[in-house]
């Protein structure tokens, strides 16, 4: 079923934030996302994020607001935006895993000039793979 208002953002970002500070990340952003129909996976390299999250555009564009702003991290860069026909993450508030492998792929990410976005599609579906 394709529904209108699915959107999908995947951002990359240069981590300022530590281990403790990673699991308090976690556990307001599922809380948070349970109450508002956002779904999506976090994936942390210990020097940089990269997320996904699904949801209504207004919602997701909220939640961006919140995430620029958030001090445990800098250099948000979105790399794609658009609709869905359907999540990729089910049900799931907030799915997390841990890939200090790609820390130097997504520093590539956030410094190269322009990203082509068939390519960072390609890296989405890897990196989150349901």
């Amino acid at each position: 079923m394709n529904r209108p208002d699915l959107y999908q953002i995947f951002y990359v970002s240069r981590s300022l934030a530590s281990r403790e500070q990673v699991q308090d990340i976690l556990m307001s952003a599922r809380a948070l996302n349970a109450r508002r129909q956002v779904t999506g996976s976090l994936l942390y390299t210990g020097g940089h994020f990269a997320q996904v999250i699904e949801g209504p555009a207004a919602t997701l564009a909220e939640t961006m607001v919140a995430i620029a702003a958030d001090h445990r991290h800098d250099t948000v860069r979105t790399l794609v935006k658009g609709r869905l026909a359907q999540r990729r993450h089910g049900e799931t508030c907030l799915a997390y895993s841990e890939a200090p492998g790609a820390n130097e792929l997504i520093a590539n990410l956030i410094g190269t000039r322009r990203v082509n976005t068939r390519r960072a599609q390609r890296v989405l579906d890897l990196m989150f793979q349901p």
